[in-house]
């Protein structure tokens, strides 16, 4: 039986930037970063037994969820599964950069069977002058007719000890109720906060995490709600901007006109 954790058809592309920082993504496991360290220091959890086996979803990094974030169900989208089909495609068009990456995933036959709009969706992610790391997402709207409606987010991964959770320090408008609410969060079930940056233009997030230092987060207000989510048992808590709450897709949505674009960004940096 084949050891997945020696599966040579997994790849995994890695840029070491010349002031020490690195990031790392798997275009085949739907363009997922799977590390980022800065100054040698890992921010990211992974599962590599989930990244490594093709037949499950990835636990870890920070997997893209486009066009939906959450679970959805629809009669108009009897196909689109939990989270959307970019984080499982192996179509990602991809070129390293001295800082970073960029990836693009257009429409297709297989696109258009689950989600019926012409797209390209374009991320750039990459280290900046000032060593944060910034994801930069624009979803272009390529069809003559119809809005493209978008709920997508992203699902961060960060390591923390599982006996440290409770530990946690989310220095910001909303943090006190995440703190509160451990119990519920760090056992499997997700709670929703609204981004602190839909209110206040200069908000950011400072996540103190046992053992790692201060993540500071700042995502762009496109992203309306945040959401964390952690497993028993398991090293790492999950941050995670989102456009809008399960069911957004179809209750709310984000419109796209024809032939326009939607640009996102979220920043991460670490204080020790």
């Amino acid at each position: 039986m084949e050891n997945p954790l020696e599966n040579p058809t997994v790849k995994i592309e890695t840029i070491t930037t010349p002031e020490g920082n690195q990031v790392s993504f798997c275009p085949q496991r739907g363009g997922i970063i799977t590390s980022i360290k800065f100054k040698g220091k890992e921010i990211l959890y992974l599962d590599v037994a989930t990244l490594q086996d093709p037949k499950v979803n990835v636990k870890g990094g920070i997997p893209i969820l486009f066009p939906n974030a959450g679970p959805i169900e629809s009669v108009q989208y009897p196909n689109l599964k939990q989270h959307g089909f970019a984080r499982d495609s192996s179509r990602w068009k991809t070129e390293k950069t001295a800082q970073g990456f960029k990836e693009t995933l257009t429409a297709s036959k297989e696109t258009m069977e689950m989600f019926p709009h012409d797209f390209r969706f374009f991320v750039d992610a990459n280290f900046g002058e000032d060593g944060s790391f910034s994801i930069n997402q624009e979803v272009e709207n390529l069809g003559d007719r119809e809005e493209l409606p978008l709920s997508m987010g992203l699902h961060p991964y960060f390591k923390v000890p599982q006996d440290k959770k409770g530990g946690i320090k989310f220095n910001f408008d909303g943090g006190k109720f995440i703190e509160e609410q451990v119990e519920v969060w760090a056992n499997g079930k997700a709670i929703s906060i609204d981004n602190p940056k839909v209110k206040d233009p200069n908000a950011v997030m400072e996540v103190v995490i046992p053992g790692l230092g201060t993540l500071v987060i700042d995502a762009s207000p496109e992203f309306k709600k945040i959401w964390i989510w952690s497993m028993p048992g398991k090293d790492f808590v999950c941050v995670e901007p989102v456009m809008r709450n399960k069911g957004g897709l179809i209750e709310d949505p984000e419109k796209i006109r024809p032939k326009g674009t939607f640009r996102s960004r979220v920043n991460f940096s670490l204080r020790e």
